[in-house]
């Protein structure tokens, strides 16, 4: 069956022959005009060879442009600089007389496409920006908030003004050096802009992709946190990824409204501002249960710490490249992440188990976990997140895992998790969130759960979208 958005997505393979070709006859003419070698056959193969790629280059270039995901002037430019290569290529190959001046504007036409191509891939003006010029996510010392103190007449505590505007200083560069290559003016994958309010508000062909106050159901959160190798994760495998610090704010952003204004709040002496850090690092399908969708006061506090753990046992831990990370403030409680386990043995957990009382988080994203190994688990009597990410358990897991009093997010992302199983969640005595993508659960399953445990936030990948009101003006 004949696919025309198949030879589309050709066209960046094949644009390369010609420019490489035709470059490299270009080059023969040179080499022949000043060492005078005799050149003249291989540069006839060079310029037809060329010419015939641009025309395959060319085809396939109009058949992507047909998908509406590019603007039709960024469009226009780049076809008729690459039709006129194709023109000036089959003028130099048959007249040989005029070869010179036609090879010489075929490589400058050639160029001019090819800059065309380029700001249509990596975004306007991509080629003269400097480094110092372009705009960065902002880091953890980025000053977002002007902060000034007022004299309060009534009170003797003094109110504290935090002035922020969110999605100018912290949304607007993120969107703009890790999303604006595939959504702005000059391309619009899946029909979605975000380089102004009223496209995000917009959103694109699938539906709206902000719920304001609701970032689990916006999926310009949830496709970030998507597996890289899903079809919708964002941005595509392959592209710089977003830090999870961004992606705590774009979080954040939507949860407190998505407000695309400045705002203002008083705060008092005595509540005091609260600041997070979040680790600056990429972030991959591991880090999915570390993205804050449980907010901080709907947690459940650790009201006393742990003894420390002795340097030997972290030696160990290490030796093992299981990977340990405190949850700082002082804090004893640490989380425990295998992400760089190469031959995952049974064994491992049983070092565990002489530290289970400072462990909070569990990562053994796709290891060959089963539900023995599960077992262990159950003596980890302060273990609030547990991430299970594809490995094998099946729906005995989730009988054992019900004995532990603190479980407040869990993961099954890709398991074998059924319906049968899904029904023991609701007896949990702390779950807040459980990841069900990819699993062998149902849709009546899932209602089943809901009606069980209403309160349990149950996260499919599948979200539904309000059709957009075309009636009303987006202001």
């Amino acid at each position: 069956m004949f696919q025309p958005e198949l030879i589309g997505h050709l066209h960046p393979l094949i644009v390369h022959l010609p420019i490489g070709i035709l470059i490299f006859a270009y080059v023969m003419m040179v080499l022949q005009q000043f060492r005078k070698i005799e050149l003249n056959a291989a540069i006839d193969l060079a310029l037809l060879l060329g010419t015939i790629s641009s025309v395959m280059a060319c085809i396939a270039g109009w058949f992507l442009a047909q998908s509406g995901d590019y603007e039709t002037e960024a469009i226009f430019k780049h076809q008729w600089t690459g039709i006129s290569t194709v023109i000036l290529g089959i003028l130099a190959y048959f007249l040989k007389n005029h070869r010179w001046i036609l090879a010489t504007s075929t490589i400058i036409c050639l160029t001019i496409a090819g800059h065309f191509g380029g700001n249509l891939t990596h975004g306007e003006g991509y080629l003269f920006t400097s480094k110092n010029n372009k705009t960065s996510a902002p880091t953890d010392t980025t000053k977002i908030a002007s902060f000034d103190s007022i004299d309060t007449s009534q009170s003797i505590n003094h109110a504290t003004v935090k002035k922020s505007f969110v999605y100018r200083d912290k949304i607007i560069p993120i969107l703009k050096t890790k999303c604006y290559n595939c959504h702005s003016v000059s391309k619009k994958k899946g029909g979605l802009r975000l380089d102004s309010e009223d496209f995000i508000k917009k959103g694109g062909k699938t539906g709206l992709i902000v719920s304001v106050g609701n970032p689990n159901k916006s999926t310009l959160f949830t496709h970030l946190i998507l597996p890289e190798d899903d079809d919708k994760h964002m941005p595509p495998k392959g592209k710089t990824q977003l830090t999870r610090n961004e992606i705590s704010a774009i979080y954040s952003w939507i949860k407190k409204g998505a407000s695309f204004v400045e705002e203002v709040e008083t705060i008092t002496s005595e509540k005091p501002l609260e600041q997070t850090f979040i680790q600056n690092t990429p972030i991959s399908s591991e880090a999915i249960a570390d993205i804050p969708v449980i907010e901080k006061e709907d947690s459940k506090e650790m009201v006393s710490n742990v003894e420390a753990i002795s340097p030997a046992i972290l030696e160990k831990l290490k030796q093992q490249n299981i990977r340990i990370t405190y949850l700082g403030n002082g804090s004893n409680y640490i989380s425990a992440n295998f992400v760089n386990i190469r031959t995952y043995q049974p064994t491992l957990l049983n070092d565990l188990e002489s530290i289970h009382n400072q462990i909070v988080t569990i990562r053994l994203s796709n290891q060959p976990v089963n539900d023995d190994a599960i077992k262990k688990i159950t003596n980890f009597k302060n273990l609030t997140k547990l991430n299970l990410e594809n490995t094998a358990i099946t729906d005995a897991s989730l009988e054992h895992l019900k004995t532990l009093p603190n479980l407040e997010q869990l993961n099954l992302y890709g398991t074998k998790i059924t319906d049968s199983g899904l029904q023991v969640l609701a007896k949990y005595p702390s779950l807040k969130v459980v990841y069900l993508w990819q699993t062998k659960v149902s849709k009546s399953g899932i209602e089943q759960l809901k009606k069980a445990s209403p309160k349990l936030q149950i996260e499919t990948g599948e979200f539904q979208f309000a059709k957009l009101d075309t009636n009303k003006t987006i202001k």
